[in-house]
């Protein structure tokens, strides 16, 4: 039983009631169809490109919940490995799964899951505590992506940390800021309504 003093519901139960498995399914659907946009707004780089991806990624944590945005980035995977053109620069396949950036595809489905936990705790209806929060989900994949890159090109954790981390901090901070002001904007109108 959910604890009703700590549990928020996240903003999409403001939209539609999401009590069947077919409306949950279109749900995911749709973010995994925003998730595969976001990725492909990018500029290219080497090993990791700039992408919208992980401004998406936080938003749908939020505006679904951790549940559902957990599953949201398990079906973006498993579509992108059946080889649509999901990924950033439009790849696609299992190669894309294996690939250098790989490890922030992984990391998405974590901080998905805690952009969607700080939803439901209701930390994205703040300012402070929506970019605290966010910030922190962000950093998640971060962590899966320079892992990873250590492993993929054998390389000391300082160098991936310099490759997969240190490019992307500036643009990065931004991204996280705008996902707090949407989602603190979005909650501000609907309870004008």
């Amino acid at each position: 039983m959910k604890n009703q003093s700590t549990y928020c519901s996240p903003f999409i139960d403001t939209l539609v009631s999401l009590t069947s498995w077919q409306r949950k399914l279109l749900t995911t659907s749709v973010a995994t169809l925003f998730l595969g946009i976001a990725a492909n707004i990018s500029i290219p780089a080497y090993p990791v490109p700039f992408t919208l991806q992980s401004l998406a990624v936080l938003l749908v944590g939020a505006f679904l919940g951790r549940k559902l945005a957990a599953l949201s980035l398990m079906q973006y995977l498993f579509v992108g490995a059946l080889g649509l053109p999901v990924f950033a620069n439009g790849s696609g396949g299992l190669a894309a799964l294996m690939s250098p950036s790989a490890g922030y595809l992984y990391g998405y489905i974590f901080a998905a899951y805690v952009a969607g936990y700080a939803a439901e705790r209701g930390y994205d209806r703040k300012l402070l505590s929506g970019i605290i929060t966010f910030a922190i989900a962000h950093q998640i994949l971060f962590i899966f992506g320079v892992v990873y890159l250590k492993f993929y090109f054998q390389i000391s954790l300082f160098e991936a940390f310099e490759m997969g981390y240190l490019p992307f901090v500036g643009i990065d901070a931004l991204k996280f800021i705008i996902a707090t002001l949407i989602m603190f904007s979005l909650w501000r109108q609907s309870a004008k309504k």
